[in-house]
């Protein structure tokens, strides 16, 4: 039987191996590329995360300009429970109306 290394053990193996320099990065081809630095207040920092909803909020905006049926359905279906899938529920039950006049 084949012996199985864990996701763990795999996962250390790659992070490992993307840390070391390419061999064709080492030697004088590589003294004409100009090396950026971040700034040292910079370093590390990772941006605040996104206040809560905001990403529900930017897809129904994504919605509303389409301005569709489906798209208002795709929408209420990918966030159930959520107020602004019962107001994509209600336009969409609002476009259907409109399309069967």
């Amino acid at each position: 039987m084949p012996h199985r290394k864990s996701p763990m053990v795999l996962g250390l193996l790659a992070a490992a191996c993307v840390n070391e320099t390419p061999a064709a990065a080492v030697g004088p081809a590589s003294s004409n590329v100009e090396r950026r630095e971040m700034p040292a207040d910079f370093a590390g920092v990772m941006p605040p995360p996104a206040p809560p909803g905001q990403a529900i909020r930017s897809e129904f905006a994504q919605a509303e300009a389409k301005g569709t049926v489906e798209a208002y359905v795709l929408f209420a279906r990918r966030h159930p429970g959520d107020p602004l899938a019962r107001e994509a529920e209600r336009r969409a039950r609002a476009l259907a109306a409109q399309k069967r006049d």
